[in-house]
């Protein structure tokens, strides 16, 4: 459950990109961070994760802070290569508010995008959850530029992923690699505006996670861990905004998403578009 903070008015959540070396998970991340104004994103970071690499940032999808003051940040990791200790991925997973699937859509990968479904399924199960619990894309990318996309519904049926939203990208270009980012948010605020009664963060506290370990609390300045399992929590009786797209239809003008929220915070009802710039660095 992404966290609310109602003492410093922030909503965080923790994205894992998960999938098989090879599935385009590094070419995800960089792609998407190039495309983020820099004053809305943190630092990309690759870190080593005991024998294999975590690469990691931190953004802002919305240039202004909601109504009511309130500010929304994802936070995404993944592990990049061939991950030599699973312990690592289960680690990474902790905590996690929302999974894009990676799988490599060519024949030859099905076996490999089949195994590395069933050891997520595992990992997610060793801590009481699900894939029907917890918001997650189906991202089916290629390198080429293929016909495969007629056969979406087949692979997802055969991974045993209809449930999920299925999105297709070609990792070449970068074509369809915001809009599942941008399909997995959504998700993760519908599931927020469904439960107003998660945990909150302390005000004071500011939980890191050792690098070694993606999953551990500990005190370190290398990586932000969100999870509300890794959180000192505590009720308070506060009034929750309750946030509501007034359409799933998101859209884009040039390079920049378009996104119809209502704002609910107890009878007050605020309408708006919010803007989210994705214009790349020059």
């Amino acid at each position: 459950m992404a966290l609310v903070n109602h003492a410093k008015k922030e909503i965080n959540a923790k994205i894992v990109y998960y999938g098989p070396a090879g599935s385009g998970k590094k070419t995800a991340l960089t792609y998407i961070y190039s495309r983020i104004k820099p004053s809305l994103r943190g630092d990309l970071k690759n870190v080593p994760a005991g024998a294999d690499n975590l690469l990691f940032f931190d953004f802002s999808p919305f240039e202004t802070p909601l109504p009511n003051g309130y500010r929304f940040r994802l936070h995404v990791y993944t592990l990049t290569g061939i991950v030599t200790n699973p312990a690592t991925w289960k680690m990474t997973l902790k905590g996690t508010d929302g999974i894009i699937i990676m799988a490599n859509p060519a024949i030859e990968q099905a076996t490999e995008a089949k195994e590395s479904v069933s050891q997520l399924r595992d990992f997610l199960s060793a801590y009481g959850v699900g894939l029907q619990e917890t918001p997650a894309v189906l991202q089916l990318n290629s390198f080429t530029d293929g016909n495969w996309r007629d056969d979406t519904t087949a692979i997802a049926a055969a991974l045993d992923l209809s449930s999920l939203r299925t999105c297709c990208s070609n990792a070449a270009c970068g074509e369809g690699l915001i809009g599942a980012l941008t399909e997995l948010s959504r998700q993760i605020l519908d599931q927020v505006n469904q439960h107003g009664d998660q945990s909150e963060q302390t005000e004071s506290s500011d939980l890191n996670v050792d690098v070694s370990n993606p999953g551990s609390a500990v005190t370190s300045a290398s990586a932000t861990q969100i999870g509300s399992s890794e959180i000192l929590a505590e009720q308070m009786p506060v009034v929750k905004p309750l946030i509501t797209l007034l359409s799933k239809d998101i859209y884009t003008v040039g390079t920049t998403l378009k996104i119809p929220l209502e704002i609910q915070s107890g009878n007050t009802r605020n309408r708006l578009v919010v803007s989210v710039s994705v214009t790349a660095e020059s």
